[in-house]
């Protein structure tokens, strides 16, 4: 018995011997023909890429695709492909550059332009592969905070250094000061965190209105990545007055890569933005004092810094006046022109047209804002509505539409959507709309604006997300690289369809045929 397990103890050591030596071999990208000499051997690469390990460069490892004689690298605009040590391993033979022999992550090459690769066999033949870079098709941010502190706090900013670069080539788009911090509510608590960028002067980013104020949406419950962009297009087409502009981007947080985001302007009081007049602090008496205000009707009220309820309690945040410019009778004046909003809302001749609450309340402009959230079937209509009044105007009227996230079948919380009114099924509070679907001239004026956009706007949305879905196509892999939760329940996901095209294609089935239904609806006996 001894003898047996001698003789068991000397074969598991030998064993273990040549797994090590296979193993190290391996590590050095030899092949299974260079391990034990064989003759005849392929001269292909079983594998290429480019490790963050290997590379302080690269905000995210890359894993390259090999077609035939060529090897695709995938990265960001801007990367610095200057000097970058690959990690390879082939079936067999030498690997060179221009003669050069290639020691695998040792060698360093410039990327910058096509580099060929070289595999010469042991009979002397030879194979090349072309290494060809490409960028996501979106512009990068690089952020870079101060000492690469982290981001910890919806209060407390962080101070840092922006760069946007487009392209392959790096072109720099903008370059200065921010300060940086968290925001959302639900959305800072998931994995990816959205943030809010504020920059040392007005600058327009990529397009859109100059601004100081940027927002960073994460989309992280949205594995569309679409619904915010699909909302604001809707209200465009629709006819608010003001939407927010959005472009997604790849952002490089303190040099590592934090996903695909969508920057976009933050909802403020400017002449290009919401377009009401700016009060002084000093602004205590009449008309001054008049406007201009912006609010929210906001489930988070309460977190706010300046923040009432009115008498049926529907919870109101005011965003402008900001909380350290604004005075004390400005939160009274305000307050009041909602309670008195409010008052005529629910008295006996409410949808009197002059002294009910229309002598308050811009109608036309509510309506374009609820079917927006309408057609999205966004559960948060109700929960959070901006609004705002203007000097010298005694209407307030509803705008602009924001956070489409969870909207488009992606709450369970109301199960599925498609053939449900948001009249029913969207989150509390509800008192103006119940009591606006009780004036005959509102419904008849939501039937009226529905048809009016039926085919003229609305036809077209899915071919947009098509477009959308396609400048997506890189962009999102690295993000669910990133990420790798398409085979997860994120949040408030109502399916899982374990793919980025299936969530796309999810969106576009849910529109096509919310759209169809709504139009049943709106044309039905509950809007007469």
């Amino acid at each position: 018995m001894q003898t047996v397990n001698f003789f068991a103890f000397i074969m598991v050591r030998k064993f273990a011997l040549k797994f090590l030596i296979f193993t190290f071999f391996l590590s050095q990208s030899c092949s299974l023909e260079q391990i034990f000499d064989k003759s005849g051997s392929d001269k292909n690469f079983l594998l290429f890429e480019f490790k963050t390990s290997q590379n302080a460069a690269l905000a995210q490892d890359i894993r390259c695709e090999i077609k035939g004689d060529t090897i695709y690298a995938l990265t960001f605009s801007g990367t610095n492909l200057s000097s970058l040590k690959p990690t390879f391993l082939t079936e067999g033979g030498i690997v060179s550059v221009a003669g050069q022999t290639q020691i695998n992550e040792q060698t360093v090459q410039n990327f910058n332009l096509p580099v060929t690769y070289s595999i010469k066999a042991k009979d002397g033949s030879i194979k090349q592969f072309v290494v060809k870079f490409s960028d996501t098709n979106i512009p990068a941010l690089y952020i870079t905070t101060n000492s690469n502190i982290a981001i910890q706090s919806k209060t407390t900013y962080v101070g840092g250094y922006l760069k946007i670069k487009d392209k392959i080539t790096g072109d720099s788009l903008y370059g200065g000061v921010i300060e940086i911090r968290g925001r959302g509510n639900s959305t800072w608590n998931l994995p990816k965190k959205p943030y809010k960028i504020k920059l040392s002067k007005k600058a327009s980013l990529l397009g859109m209105n100059e601004s100081k104020q940027w927002v960073l949406l994460a989309n992280y419950a949205d594995k569309s990545l679409l619904r915010n962009k699909v909302g604001f297009e809707l209200s465009r087409r629709i006819g608010l007055t003001y939407t927010p502009a959005s472009k997604f981007v790849d952002v490089i947080l303190n040099g590592k890569y934090n996903g695909n985001y969508e920057l976009t302007e933050q909802i403020d009081v400017d002449k290009k933005k919401v377009n009401i007049a700016e009060q002084s602090t000093a602004s205590t008496i009449l008309p001054d004092i008049s406007g201009g205000y912006l609010v929210e009707i906001d489930g988070f009220a309460n977190t706010e810094a300046v923040f009432f309820n009115t008498p049926r309690r529907m919870a109101v945040s005011v965003h402008y006046p900001e909380s350290d410019e604004i005075n004390q009778e400005q939160r009274n004046y305000i307050a009041a022109y909602l309670r008195n909003f409010e008052d005529r809302l629910f008295s006996n001749e409410f949808d009197n047209p002059i002294i009910g609450y229309k002598q308050y309340f811009d109608v036309d402009s509510y309506i374009n804002y609820y079917l927006v959230n309408e057609i999205m079937g966004n559960p948060d209509l109700f929960w959070s509505t901006y609004m705002y009044k203007n000097r010298n105007n005694d209407l307030i009227y509803t705008g602009p539409v924001w956070d489409f996230d969870i909207a488009a079948n992606n709450d369970t919380r109301i199960g599925d959507s498609v053939n449900k009114l948001m009249l029913d099924a969207a989150h509390q509070p509800k008192q103006w709309i119940n009591r606006l679907m009780l004036d005959r001239v509102f419904r008849n004026k939501v039937r009226k604006r529905w048809n009016e956009i039926y085919n003229d706007k609305l036809n077209t949305i899915i071919p947009f997300i098509d477009i959308l879905s396609a400048q997506m196509t890189a962009s999102q892999q690295k993000n669910f690289i990133k990420w790798p939760i398409l085979n997860e329940k994120v949040y408030l996901n109502l399916q899982i369809s374990g793919s980025y095209i299936g969530e796309v294609n999810y969106l576009k089935s849910y529109l096509t045929s919310r759209i169809s239904w709504l139009n049943t609806q709106f044309n039905g006996s509950r809007f007469d």
